[in-house]
């Protein structure tokens, strides 16, 4: 039966009357009951056409603009759907069968059933494209059936009943976009078969789209078919039981996920098969496999996982891939191609259990060593390729073992190396390297050599003594040529200087160099009409510590102090003494072999003095020489203080007893008038007696040993530039056992009153 209808005819109540009766029969077998049948014709309806269910049939088309209708039916005939509404009631919203629809801007809803429905007649497909609309249904959202397509942007699909599902995709094909999302009380989608279709795999396509679950998975698959499903660019899965995928036997499915990040677990259960792959992807969630069920895993283009496969039985790693643990897992075969797994946090310790493994991989482990436990790698079967450890770095000791096992293979040959800076895990006191033996890999304490970290809190408690030293120096290096100042009795005096040390590994297996810079200012006066001068000194001077393999430490010192010096111009004799209090500031920066750092820093004190003994001996036209002795002392309070990594230094008061004897050979010009010139040559002999300067770390002792002899060059001028104005710089070089100044400068200014 076939009957023309438009608006105009479609409102006469005879027609209706006639039209009613016709359909009678078939609206009392149907659930479109009392509909408005369009057969093989057009039908546009506006905002002004009262509400009515409508069947649409043999080509029918029905446009409709802002209009308000009841459900629609549609058989081999097209709908297009312009804002509006379509209420079903206890109907579906809107079926499609073998039809076309568009839907733009438009609510579809169903309170007794589907929101819309997209199925098949026979082998004729049915196909939607919804933009920017809402869908609700009371059991399901939408369905789409086999062979038949969903392409949906911008809407938002729900089933609203208990067990209401967003989506149900029974071999068809769905593509969501443009932030879709299908949102059911129980799950999000569910994808299956028909029992009639079995040709065709269902697919789901969300592209900044997202499928959420209330009570149930965000995504479905059950009854025997294979759902290739792929989330791409930011789209999200949620569940609100905690699992975004869950497969039911038989059931087969493929998650591809790319560009998106994902949170939940994948849930495999009975005797059914999921496939994963995540492409520039993350997950953090567990891979749950019961026993029956089958697993694969890929990682490509860095992706990121984060959480548990135990029972999955192939997983691949590649591209710059990482899979972080968080338990101890036991899986399949596993293949690397620049891949790593990272064994969970550095406070938990975790064992891999694999049947054989393949390629050439990374694996990060964590380590507490001191209480001897550690990340393990268990091949069980036969393992292949070329892999690296990264094994994390502890500021306490190893247990008291020999050695510590990391690795283990059944066969095969496999080869480990320490991906460490230097081959070496720094392990409090010391650093270690990995040594094979037989199938297995460990850290051996044989091969221990010195940690930077022990490096850098040994050169701190070291240093303070050259800074003492590099603060005070001699006479004629702090304050020029005293004797151009006779009947001047005060003074101002101004002093900036620098130097470097090297410090050898022979002294205690510490070998570090230290960069000085300070500055002192002084004031001085004569006492009463004698040959004394006593003054006052105060400064600050900066020493960088620049240790190996990206260690660093600094020392601010601040100092204040007194000197007296006594010189007799007749003779030419001259005492000069120095006592000197210093505050030092320390802080360190360790680099450690896994590419961290730790740091610490502590404040502590010392004292210094020195005095120093000469004869100014006047030599023709001008020249002199000035044979001196000077013995200096300092002493620097203990510490206790420890990194941030626990890693613990105490260290003993450091001491030092320096003496020298040497002599300054110089000539006096005279410029004309008040002015002169004095330039003048230096070398000297010390010995450092000081043999004994404990650090204790982590209960192992070392000893700070700067004892022995060196030799010091050095040269420099004085320039009286008028009576009470004189400037001053020196030059100075010094080398001996352990120890090296390659260089060392002074300029100094002074202004007598």
């Amino acid at each position: 039966m076939r009957t023309t209808i438009d608006k105009t005819s479609a409102k006469k109540p005879l027609f209706v009357f006639v039209n009613m009766l016709m359909l009678l029969p078939w609206a009392l077998a149907s659930e479109q009951a009392l509909a408005i049948l369009v057969d093989n014709q057009t039908l546009t309806l506006t905002a002004a056409d009262a509400p009515d269910t409508y069947d649409l049939v043999n080509g029918a088309v029905l446009t409709t603009q802002d209009a308000s209708t009841l459900a629609i039916r549609v058989t081999a005939s097209t709908v297009q759907l312009n804002g509006g509404t379509i209420s079903g009631g206890s109907s579906n919203g809107l079926h499609l069968f073998g039809s076309n629809a568009t839907v733009n801007g438009a609510v579809v809803s169903s309170t007794g059933a589907v929101g819309m429905a997209i199925a098949r007649v026979g082998a004729a497909p049915s196909t939607a494209t919804v933009s920017n609309s809402t869908i609700t249904g009371a059991r399901l959202g939408a369905q789409v059936s086999a062979r038949s397509t969903l392409n949906i942007s911008g809407t938002t699909v729900t089933g609203s009943n208990a067990d209401g599902i967003g989506l149900a995709i029974l071999g068809g094909t769905v593509t969501a976009t443009s932030g879709t999302q299908f949102n059911g009380t129980a799950a999000g989608v569910r994808i299956g078969r028909e029992s009639a279709i079995n040709s065709q795999a269902p697919t789901l396509t969300l592209d900044n789209s997202s499928a959420t679950g209330g009570t149930g998975p965000a995504v479905l698959v059950r009854t025997d078919t294979v759902a290739e499903i792929n989330v791409r660019n930011g789209s999200t899965l949620n569940g609100g039981n905690g699992v975004i995928l869950e497969v039911q036997g038989p059931a087969t499915a493929n998650l591809n996920v790319a560009a998106s990040s994902l949170r939940g677990n994948v849930q495999i259960a009975d005797t059914a098969t999921a496939n994963l792959k995540l492409d520039q992807a993350s997950l953090v969630g567990d891979v749950v496999v019961t026993p029956g069920a089958n697993a694969s895993l890929a990682l490509d283009n860095r992706s990121q996982l984060t959480g548990n496969l135990n029972g999955v039985q192939q997983v691949n790693i590649n591209s710059n891939s990482n899979w972080t643990l968080n338990a101890n897992n036991t899986i399949g075969d596993l293949a690397m191609t620049g891949g790593r797994i990272t064994f969970g946090d550095e406070n938990s310790f975790y064992e891999l259990n694999v049947q054989s493994l393949s390629g050439n991989g990374e694996f990060y482990m964590a380590s507490n060593f001191a209480s001897g436990a550690t990340d393990f790698l268990n091949v069980t079967g036969n393992a292949s390729g070329t892999h690296g450890l990264m094994v994390g770095t502890s500021g306490t000791d190893p247990a008291s073992v020999e050695r510590l096992q990391l690795v283990h293979t059944g066969s095969g040959d496999a080869q480990f190396s320490l991906l460490n800076d230097r081959q070496e895990v720094d392990l409090g006191a010391y650093s270690y390297k990995l040594v094979k033996d037989g199938q297995d890999w460990y850290l051996d304490r044989e091969t221990r050599t010195i940690s930077p970290m022990t490096r850098t809190v040994m050169a701190l408690f070291n240093t303070p003594i050259t800074i003492a030293y590099g603060e005070m120096t001699s006479l004629r290096s702090r304050m020029g040529e005293l004797r151009y100042n006779q009947g001047k009795n005060a003074g101002v005096w101004m002093r900036a200087y620098g130097n470097q040390h090297n410090i050898a590994d022979a002294s205690s297996g510490v070998g570090y160099q230290q960069n000085q810079r300070g500055l002192t200012f002084g004031a001085d006066a004569q006492l009463g009409e004698s040959n004394w001068t006593l003054g006052l000194l105060a400064g600050h001077s900066r020493s960088d510590l620049n240790l190996s393999y990206g260690s660093s430490g600094s020392i601010d010192s601040y100092y204040v102090g007194g000197y007296a010096t006594w010189m007799d111009p007749e003779s030419g004799y001259y005492v000069d003494s120095v006592l000197k209090y210093n505050r030092y500031q320390n802080d360190a920066k360790v680099g450690l072999s896994d590419g961290t750092r730790t740091k610490g820093d502590y404040d502590t004190h010392g004292m210094s003095a020195s005095v120093e003994v000469g004869k100014h001996i006047k030599l023709d036209d001008g020249y002199f020489i000035e044979p001196f002795a000077q013995v200096a002392a300092a002493a620097v309070a203990g510490k206790d203080f420890t990194l941030d990594n626990g890693f613990d230094a105490n260290g003993d008061v450091s001491r030092s007893l320096l003496g020298k004897v040497g002599t300054t050979l110089g000539k006096t010009i005279s410029l004309g008038g008040d002015s002169m010139i004095q330039p003048y040559v230096k070398a000297a002999f010390a010995h450092e007696f000081a043999q004994r300067n404990q650090v204790q770390v982590n209960n192992n002792v070392f000893n700070n040993d700067l004892s022995g002899s060196r030799a010091e060059l050095g040269a420099g001028v004085a320039w009286t530039v008028a009576k009470d104005f004189q400037v001053y710089g020196e030059a100075g070089y010094m080398n001996g056992k352990n120890i090296e100044m390659p260089y060392s400068f002074s300029l100094g200014a002074s202004y007598r009153f």
